[in-house]
């Protein structure tokens, strides 16, 4: 009970602090974005483990800069998981008591200036939903939420069956389909 309290009382300061919040749409292909920001759920070892190679796969093939920020639902991270060079991470001693993160490692994610951030978090977490709206990001992609519409520029529907792999394809297809038109 004290955790749903906690939650509604999260979501309450959330959208009295960001309920009016409005982005600046600006649509950025992926062909021209040089640096890519990646939130997600790192809790799953498996999410962990795509996440890394998908990033990896950016980097090598498509020559980005690539930040990941992984959430993992725990006080600490396990013993075999570390940050390196492009993948942090935060958990849930990084959170404060209404679930707004506050690790300088955040701070950082949020202030940097992506031309992308994709959001692969499938749930409806508070800790993400602060992150992506106050992001400096260009241009925000991520799962369909009805509360979190002012702070994406695109947003994907998903079914409650859809795999993790199958939701990275998803983003992957939107983010290449999108093309500049040219100026008249």
């Amino acid at each position: 009970m004290k955790k749903t309290l906690r939650h509604k009382i999260g979501r309450y300061i959330f959208l009295r602090e960001y309920g009016q919040h409005e982005t600046l749409q600006q649509s950025v292909t992926f062909d021209a974005a040089r640096s890519i920001g990646i939130l997600y759920d790192s809790t799953n070892e498996k999410h962990f483990d795509i996440v890394k190679k998908y990033v990896k796969e950016i980097r090598e093939q498509h020559h980005k800069e690539v930040l990941a920020l992984g959430y993992y639902d725990q006080k600490e991270l396990p013993p075999m998981r570390f940050a390196k060079l492009g993948l942090d991470f935060f958990t849930r001693k990084d959170l404060n008591w209404y679930f707004k993160p506050i690790a300088p490692v955040v701070k950082n994610f949020v202030q940097k200036d992506f031309d992308i951030l994709i959001d692969l978090h499938m749930g409806n977490s508070i800790p993400f939903r602060y992150i992506v709206a106050s992001s400096h990001a260009s241009f925000k992609i991520g799962k369909y939420d009805r509360l979190a519409t002012p702070f994406y520029d695109f947003m994907l529907s998903i079914s409650d069956n859809m795999t993790f792999p199958q939701f990275i394809e998803q983003v992957n297809h939107y983010l290449k389909a999108f093309k500049h038109e040219p100026s008249r």
